[in-house]
């Protein structure tokens, strides 16, 4: 019998063992396979983020177009009611949000022909509705706009002397407070 070689007996049977033979290979890839599954694990960590970080974003402009849903649905009421209609209330911009009523995106020269307009800016992106009233700041000379937090608006309508256009004046009664 060779070195390393042994005999062991089982109930009279002998049973020739040889030294056993490892294979390493697996203890070289380990450090190979940690690293693929650490980037693997990284690239979703990042998709996820971004997914969450779009779906956030989502949530914010719809938040806003809700809160906006107030005022334009009660400025529409009172230009059918015509001028010297009123009324107050108080509506919450998200943070990261801001509307501008009277205008469109890059266009804020061209009031009053862009008057019954509004427009959501949320993450930098900007968002154009229509609306049927036409919005203008508490002088009757151009667009009004409400940044993020807590606003108290004062409501009313007023007939533009030179064209004859009924515009529903945004102005706000009480400071602009975060909540």
């Amino acid at each position: 019998m060779g070195e390393g070689r042994g005999v062991i007996t089982s109930n009279k049977a002998p049973i020739l063992v040889g030294p056993i033979e490892t294979d390493e290979s697996a203890v070289c890839a380990l450090p190979f396979r940690f690293t693929v599954s650490g980037i693997l694990f990284a690239v979703l960590l990042l998709l996820s983020s971004v997914y969450l970080s779009g779906f956030l974003e989502g949530v914010r402009a719809q938040e806003t177009l809700d809160e906006v849903s107030k005022l334009t649905a009660a400025a529409e009421q009172l230009s059918i009611r015509g001028e010297g209609s009123e009324i107050a209330f108080e509506i919450r911009i998200p943070d990261g949000a801001s509307v501008d009523f009277g205008t469109l995106p890059g266009r804020e020269g061209n009031w009053p022909e862009d008057a019954d307009n509004y427009c959501i800016t949320t993450g930098g992106k900007s968002t154009f509705y229509p609306a049927v009233a036409s919005f203008s700041n508490p002088e009757l000379n151009g667009p009004c706009s409400l940044g993020p937090g807590k606003h108290r608006v004062f409501l009313s309508t007023k007939i533009e002397p030179e064209s004859g256009r009924l515009f529903v004046l945004i102005s706000e009664t009480g400071a602009d407070e975060k909540t």
